[in-house]
């Protein structure tokens, strides 16, 4: 028996006397929004940090593609024609698929001192980054083949190097945009 009458003896109530009303809503507020802030990142990324892999690429991947036959097509020069089969094949050059149901698309090109065969790509899927170093082979037209030479993902303030080799990185590079206005890729330094 409790001598101290300002203490009130113990029930066997369990958690409702534990907590009031007030308390306990709060507490299933706080476990909802905890739940649900771990299914949103699993949604978001899939995978949670620890259990993430490098996504490995063979070192040289190649992808041959057909253009199709046109009078459009003779009148464009080669650099036109590289660019408009990389951007409509992305999808099929990435090594990694594009997440949450997006599709990649291509932002910008960087051609390696002036040449239309030796290119760093950009593309996205409104989710995530990549870059491609890629080696296209115009020997066979209307085929191109492409090669697979590094593959990037965004860093802090550079892109990292995944796969590959970056054997062109000390190069003069000239960037490429797509002109919504006109449809074409155009120089912009």
């Amino acid at each position: 028996m409790d001598l101290n009458p300002s203490h009130p003896p113990f029930r066997k109530g369990g958690v409702k006397d534990m907590f009031n009303k007030k308390q306990f809503y709060i507490l299933i507020i706080l476990i909802l929004i905890l739940i649900g802030g771990i299914l949103g990142f699993w949604l978001k990324y899939d995978k949670w940090p620890w259990q993430r892999e490098e996504v490995s690429v063979p070192q040289s991947t190649e992808t041959t593609t057909t253009q199709p036959s046109s009078s459009s097509t003779a009148s464009k020069e080669p650099r036109e024609i590289v660019m408009e089969d990389v951007a409509a094949r992305i999808g099929q050059l990435s090594p990694e698929a594009a997440v949450l149901g997006g599709q990649w698309y291509v932002l910008r090109y960087w051609l390696i001192g002036g040449s239309y065969s030796t290119f760093y790509v950009e593309y996205e899927d409104g989710h995530i980054m990549r870059k491609l170093l890629l080696t296209a082979n115009l020997s066979k037209l209307p085929s191109i083949s492409y090669k697979v030479n590094a593959v990037f993902e965004p860093g802090e303030s550079d892109w990292i190097l995944k796969t590959g080799q970056d054997q062109a990185s000390a190069l003069p590079l000239i960037l490429f945009e797509l002109d919504q206005a006109t449809g074409r890729w155009t120089q912009k330094n």
